[in-house]
């Protein structure tokens, strides 16, 4: 009998520890870092105020030149004419609070959004995604452009027994924008069909000149 009572205890004790430990252990596990990156998805695919209070902290911040772009049509030092959003200058972040956030994506349509591969350490989940229709609306080309992109959420420790344990604080998000200014009509380009050109006579002489720096490195 004694004995049954320390196998029944030692089998609790090894279950306890193969939990995460409140308090003790912050350390996201698969399963949070494929829940992280399913919140993101949501947040493109299927968005709501609801959903981005519930998976984001108050002070998110997310950095994007790729959706600058996107929000500037590529526009250098000004909104395009009639935008209604206001022009965001690369290299700053796109947008600074889950307020502004919700104020920005909440007003753009939901895109398909496949989630290809997810990474993670203790507090930081990386994904790459694709869309193959990134302009759902009925002004879009008849074959569009994949968009395919990498995004890395840092993520705030919320408590083992909160129903999302970690909360996205810090998003770091590129893809081809390029395809998807294609894809919205705003990028038109004229000169598919030509036949590419090259000067010749300066790559075969960028060539030698390559191949002369190579040889006087060897005689050294």
């Amino acid at each position: 009998m004694r004995s049954n009572i320390i196998t029944a205890v030692s089998v609790l004790a090894c279950r306890a520890f193969a939990l995460p430990q409140p308090n003790n252990d912050a350390c996201m596990r698969d399963a949070q870092a494929n829940t992280v990156a399913k919140n993101f998805e949501a947040l493109i695919s299927a968005y709501t105020n609801a959903t981005a209070n519930a998976v984001m902290t108050a002070d998110v911040v997310d950095y994007s030149d790729s959706v600058i772009s996107l929000m500037d049509s590529a526009c250098p030092t000004s909104a395009p004419a009639g935008s209604p959003l206001p022009f965001v200058a690369l290299g700053t972040a796109t947008f600074d609070s889950r307020s502004d956030f919700e104020a920005g994506q909440g007003g753009q349509p939901n895109i398909t959004f496949e989630l290809l591969n997810v990474w993670h350490n203790c507090d930081t989940v990386t994904l790459r995604w694709r869309s193959s229709t990134p302009n759902p609306g009925p002004a879009a080309p008849a074959t569009q452009e994949q968009v395919t992109g990498i995004v890395v959420l840092e993520t705030k420790f919320n408590g083992w027994q909160s129903a999302q344990p970690f909360l996205i604080q810090s998003i770091f998000s590129e893809f081809n924008s390029g395809a998807w200014l294609y894809d919205l009509e705003v990028l038109k380009p004229s000169n598919c069909s030509a036949a590419a050109k090259r000067d010749l006579e300066s790559s075969h002489s960028g060539s030698n000149a390559r191949r002369g720096r190579v040889s006087a490195g060897a005689r050294r």
